[in-house]
C-alpha cells in the first residue's frame, strides 16, 4: 500500500480498497504475494544499508511486502500512524507487552480479560520484575488509586471476554495521561467497524485478526496500531521473538478486511436481534450484550461504540447442565471456540480458556456461561435454532 490518501474516506471504503493513494495506473485490484524469505542486494553497501534500515525487502523475519500492505491497511482503518502485524493475536499482545514492560515496570490491567493474556501478565510478575495490579477497569477511581511512580501502562479489553464489559476508554486514556502512563486497548470484539480507542486517546490498539478482521475461520494473525514512538519497541521485540506474520496469512487478512464492513453490518444486526430475543425469555437468567440497556455498561457503551458487536454472553436458569444441554440440542448452530466467523458458534468458556483457574475470583468466570459468535447465516434460521435448543431445556 503506497501513499496514503485516506482523509475523508469512509471506513466501509477503505477496507474495500486495494489502493488507498488515488493513483490511475495499471495493476492487480490485489495484493501481491511474494514467498521469497530473503532478497539479493546490487552491492555489499546496499546490503548493509537494507538491513540497517530494516527494509522489508531484506529477511522475511524482519518484514515483508505483503506483511506492510497490511498494516498499511489496519493503520488506515484505525486512524493510526503505523501499525505492525503479528503471526497471532497472542504474539501482537505479549509483543506488545515485553516491549513496554521492563523489570521493575508496572501494569493496571482488567480483572477480566483474555485468558492467556491474564496468564502473561501473571508470568510477567511471577519472578520476573514486573508488578501487576488487576482491577475492574469501568471503576474509575480505582484505576486512578491504582496508579504509581513505575505505572508505564494500562491494559483495557472492552468488550471484554466473555461477559461483554465495557471500560470508558476515553476517561481512562484522561487519567492515564496525566500521569504520563500509556493505554492499551484490546478491540478485537469491537473491530474498527464499532469502535476507535487511538481517537478517543488510547497510545495503542490491539486486533486478534484471527476474529473478526480475517473473518473466514481460515487464518491466524494478530495487529497492532498506534503512534511510531509506542510501535518502534514493539517492533524490534518481534523480531527477536520471530512472531512474523506468513505472506499467504497475510493476503488471506487483506481479503477478509476488504468486506469487513459488510460483515459486520449483518453479524452486528443479527447479534443484536438474538441478543433481544433472548433477553425476553424467562430461562435466559443474565445476559451480556453492550448496547442492550439491561447491560451495566450501556450508557459507556453507546458513547463509544457504534455497534454492539458479534458476540452475545448468558446463562440460562439451571447452571452449568441446562448450558450443555442447550449446546447439545442446536441443530444450525455449531460448538466451536473461538469467534467472529462466517458461521455462528457457541462454547462455554469456563470448560475452556478458564478452567482450573483458581485465581480468578472477582473476575470470575461462570461455569455455565454461554458464549455466542453470531455468523452470517439467515437470522430466521438461527433464531429458530436457538428457540427449538431452548425449548429442550425447559
Amino acid at each position: 500500500m503506497s501513499e496514503d490518501r485516506r482523509s475523508g474516506m469512509s471506513a466501509a471504503t477503505l477496507a474495500a480498497r486495494t489502493y488507498l493513494d488515488g493513483a490511475r495506473k495499471n495493476r492487480p485490484l490485489t495484493s501481491s504475494i511474494i514467498r521469497g524469505t530473503i532478497y539479493t542486494a546490487p552491492s555489499a553497501e546496499e546490503h548493509a544499508r537494507l538491513y540497517q534500515e530494516g527494509a522489508k525487502t531484506f529477511y522475511q523475519r524482519f518484514g515483508h511486502p505483503s506483511e506492510e500492505d497490511l498494516a498499511g491497511k489496519v493503520a488506515a482503518l484505525e486512524s493510526a500512524a503505523s501499525a505492525l502485524v503479528f503471526a497471532s493475536g497472542m504474539a501482537a499482545i505479549s509483543s506488545a507487552l515485553l516491549a513496554h514492560l521492563p523489570p521493575g515496570s508496572h501494569v493496571i490491567a482488567g480483572e477480566q480479560i483474555f485468558a492467556q493474556t491474564d496468564e502473561v501478565l501473571r508470568w510477567l510478575a511471577s519472578g520476573r520484575g514486573v508488578e501487576v495490579t488487576f482491577l475492574d477497569t469501568r471503576d474509575l477511581r480505582a484505576v486512578a488509586s491504582a496508579l504509581r511512580q513505575n505505572t508505564r501502562l494500562i491494559y483495557l479489553e472492552t468488550p471484554s471476554n466473555p461477559t461483554l464489559r465495557v471500560s470508558d476508554i476515553a476517561a481512562v486514556s484522561a487519567l492515564a495521561r496525566e500521569s504520563g502512563v500509556m493505554v492499551f486497548v484490546d478491540s478485537t470484539f469491537a473491530t474498527p467497524m464499532s469502535q476507535k480507542p487511538l481517537s478517543l486517546g488510547a497510545s495503542l490498539v490491539l486486533h486478534s485478526a484471527t476474529k473478526l478482521l480475517g473473518g473466514h475461520m481460515d487464518v491466524m494473525g494478530g495487529v497492532v496500531a498506534g503512534a511510531t514512538e509506542v510501535l518502534k519497541p514493539i517492533a524490534e521485540m518481534k523480531r527477536l521473538l520471530g512472531g512474523v506474520l506468513d505472506p499467504q496469512a497475510s493476503w488471506l487478512l487483506l481479503r477478509g478486511i476488504k468486506t469487513l464492513a459488510v460483515r459486520t453490518e449483518r453479524v452486528f444486526a443479527s447479534a443484536r436481534a438474538l441478543a433481544e430475543m433472548l433477553q425476553r425469555l424467562p430461562l435466559v437468567e443474565s445476559l451480556y450484550y453492550p448496547l442492550l440497556c439491561t447491560h451495566p455498561d450501556f450508557e459507556v457503551a453507546s458513547r463509544q461504540m457504534s455497534a454492539g458487536g458479534g458476540v452475545i454472553s448468558f446463562s440460562l436458569k439451571g447452571g452449568p447442565a441446562q448450558a450443555r444441554r442447550l449446546l447439545n440440542s442446536l441443530r444450525l448452530i455449531q460448538i466451536a471456540s473461538s469467534l467472529g466467523g462466517v458461521e455462528t458458534v457457541i462454547e462455554l468458556p469456563y470448560d475452556l480458556d478458564w478452567y482450573g483457574k483458581d485465581h480468578l475470583v472477582v473476575g470470575a468466570v461462570d461455569p455455565g456461561l454461554i458464549r455466542l459468535s453470531v455468523g452470517l447465516e439467515d437470522i430466521h434460521e438461527l433464531t429458530a435454532d436457538l428457540s427449538q435448543a431452548l425449548r429442550m431445556c425447559e
